[in-house]
């Protein structure tokens, strides 16, 4: 059994962002530690790299030349530029440098001081959803009912601090980071803030779409989804939700692909609740991927002939066909798939695979292109290293690294619309589906 990590991360956006971390002297010990972290990430690549020329790289040759500067190396934040560039030689996502102290960041996002304050380590959200529009951290969504919600916030404010911290620093990041791994990776940062005990409020500076700034503190309320793990990446939140739209539209989204002995019952019940329904949407924006072989089993809900495929992967030994196994019942109206710079790995395959297949109408922008299964260990220095263990090309010959998934319609949402509470995207799609002939 297959269990492979369809997700992405960008190792030169991690170092960006951590960029204050680690920049004192190292110990003898750390520099050890760098030494054989090292060895560990060329011997990966050496081993595990599908493809066994390395892309024609003199991968002995780049080693000889790369110990020395990490035996040089005078903090991490050099270590992991040397190890980044490293990587950057063979030209393809999934290999990255994930910073240890972001990384604890990311996994315990409530600090060592509130958690013995507080005497819990249980975390809430006031129920804002933030995106990256331009240079700005926009309110993207707000949940029903939510604190936010009730505080008078709504999507398409400018959110300018968090606690009195202004969010321009993390905004500057993109001057230079212009790819959308690196506004997720900010948009998380930004999530992270607004994060922090239960019940404890926290304090936002807005400013709304007359261009007034205004104060507000928002409590926090234990955050929608469940806490699931999976292999080395930090707990994460998942949460699946489904409803039918005014012109009776069936609307699905669920943030990432893990956890299927809960995702897959929901997403079977929900279809079967929209079996009249005049066309379905799953929204894959902003979902980075997982588990590669759950694109398969939501296929199955919508393909009816078998022997059908979203395409292969390869690795050195084997080769796994995405075959498309259809469901007792399946769903034969029209399927609108909704994607972003943000839907990457398994959102890719998916989208990618059921479009070659005609089965599905894209929407949105071009995806991340970042579709490499890949898998993540701790290094001996306390770092991450993500690195690719296969390639995969679609059905129709595609390769989707790099190029990422190309929209039917093209639709981009902007603050304006989301001021005026309206999601371009889902309107376009709806549109599709009440044109479509039955």
């Amino acid at each position: 059994m297959f269990r492979i990590l369809f997700r992405r991360t960008t190792a030169v956006a991690l170092l960006a962002i951590s960029g204050g971390y680690c920049f004192g002297q190292l110990s003898p010990k750390q520099k050890a530690e760098n030494i054989e972290s090292f060895e560990v990430v060329w011997r990966t690549v050496r081993d595990r790299h599908p493809d066994p020329k390395l892309n024609g790289l003199n991968w002995q040759a780049i080693h000889d030349s790369t110990k020395p500067l990490i035996e040089n190396a005078r903090t991490m934040q050099e270590v992991r530029g040397i190890l980044a560039a490293m990587l950057g030689k063979l030209e393809a996502s999934h290999y990255a440098i994930i910073p240890g102290d972001l990384y604890k960041e990311i996994d315990s996002p409530v600090s060592a001081a509130e958690s013995s304050k507080n005497g819990r380590t249980e975390t809430g959200s006031p129920g804002i959803v933030p995106v990256i529009i331009g240079d700005k951290a926009v309110v993207g969504r707000v949940e029903p009912d939510s604190p936010a919600a009730q505080a008078g916030l709504r999507p398409g404010m400018v959110l300018d601090s968090i606690n009195g911290a202004k969010l321009s620093s993390s905004m500057r990041l993109l001057d230079d980071l212009k790819d959308r791994e690196s506004q997720s990776i900010v948009e998380k940062s930004v999530t992270e803030k607004l994060s922090g005990p239960v019940d404890q409020p926290v304090a936002v500076d807005v400013t709304d779409e007359q261009g007034n700034q205004k104060h507000i503190e928002i409590t926090r309320t234990p955050p929608k989804g469940t806490l699931v793990r999976f292999g080395n990446l930090p707990e994460t939140r998942l949460y699946f939700e489904s409803r039918a739209l005014p012109d009776g539209a069936g609307y699905i989204r669920f943030n990432e692909f893990l956890d299927p002995a809960s995702i897959m019952p929901q997403f079977e019940a929900a279809l079967k609740s929209f079996r009249k329904a005049p066309g379905v949407m799953i929204d894959l924006r902003g979902n980075p991927g997982g588990i590669g072989i759950m694109a398969m089993g939501i296929a199955g809900f919508f393909i009816v002939k078998d022997g059908q495929r979203l395409g292969e992967m390869k690795t050195r030994d084997t080769t796994l066909k995405f075959v498309i196994f259809p469901r007792p019942e399946t769903y034969a109206g029209p399927l609108a798939i909704l994607v972003d710079e943000g839907s990457a790995s398994t959102s890719e395959i998916l989208a990618g695979g059921l479009q070659d297949l005609k089965r599905a109408r894209i929407f949105g922008v071009r995806t991340a292109g970042a579709a490499l299964p890949s898998d993540i260990v701790r290094l001996p220095n306390g770092d991450g290293f993500q690195y690719a263990q296969a390639s995969y090309t679609s059905e129709s010959g595609n390769v989707l690294e790099g190029a990422g998934v190309k929209p039917d319609v093209v639709v981009e949402q902007t603050r304006e619309a989301l001021l005026a509470g309206r999601d371009l995207v889902v309107e376009a799609a709806d549109e599709w589906i009440r044109s479509a002939k039955p």
